[in-house]
């Protein structure tokens, strides 16, 4: 496959995070351009680096408490990123998508995210000994799992609502179908310079959302930097909010969906 052709396939995703944007998949496309075809790079094999490239810049940010430790903490943890993104472009790619792909990296995540909250939570207690740098981070990081934890609760209660709504209208069959076939990845947009600068002014904006591939951003930083609420207080401060604000926000999408399915008249027995 000719470069420009596979630099177009590798755009097969259209991320709206900021560090995604600007920062994970940009390198992501880069790195893979030379080793998307080789036959040894896998996706679950890049899921497997990944992990322990993120569990390695943990216990960087845990165990070397001087700032080079910070910093190649910061970096390995921000390549376990890029990883990350690395192996769900490999698939879209090849088009060989597996649902224990799925489950095997959002389930890693899950605990490699954990551990690097503990772990610079604890680093920044140890500098400037205020318990809240140690305890809101681990607070944290229970939000985010709960938030992960409602976020798939409510993908499960969508699809069955979406499979309701199928056997009412008589569509079962086609849905079924559809599900059971290859997913068919987009084209990637095409961009005129300004709408690359618009595509920028975006990327810029959505750090407003916090979402969860920024938290490397502020880890970066806040390790970087040695201004540890950067990370602590600001960041986690904000995740915490989550065990209020996702619970309530997928209850919203749910009251909805399942009016939008009532009204769909029932099929006569």
């Amino acid at each position: 496959m000719k470069l420009k052709d596979r630099w177009m396939k590798l755009r097969n995703y259209q991320s709206d995070d900021f560090w995604a944007m600007l920062f994970a998949r940009p390198l992501t496309i880069l790195f893979l351009l030379p080793l998307v075809e080789r036959k040894w790079v896998t996706p679950n094999r890049i899921t497997f680096v990944s992990i322990f490239v993120k569990l390695a810049g943990s216990a960087f940010v845990f165990f070397d408490r001087t700032y080079s430790g910070g910093v190649i903490g910061a970096i390995l943890l921000n390549l376990g990123l890029i990883l990350d993104n690395m192996d769900g472009t490999v698939s879209r790619f090849r088009n060989c998508p597996t649902k224990f792909g799925f489950f095997f990296d959002k389930i890693t995540d899950s605990v490699t995210l954990t551990i690097m909250f503990w772990a610079i939570g604890f680093r920044a207690y140890a500098s400037t000994n205020q318990f809240i740098d140690l305890i809101i981070p681990m607070m944290a990081a229970t939000a985010s799992c709960i938030a992960g934890y409602g976020k798939w609760v409510t993908q499960r209660v969508l699809l069955d609502l979406e499979i309701m709504e199928h056997y009412r209208k008589g569509t079962i069959e086609e849905y079924g179908a559809k599900t059971d076939s290859c997913p068919v990845w987009s084209t990637p947009p095409k961009r005129t310079f300004t709408d690359w600068v618009k595509w920028f002014g975006y990327a810029l904006f959505s750090i407003l959302k916090i979402n969860e591939v920024d938290i490397f951003f502020f880890a970066a930083l806040a390790l970087i930097t040695e201004k540890y609420w950067l990370f602590t207080r600001l960041d986690s401060g904000l995740i915490l909010c989550g065990i209020i604000a996702a619970p309530i926000k997928f209850s919203v999408r749910i009251i909805r969906r399942e009016r939008e399915v009532e009204k769909i008249p029932r099929k006569a027995e």
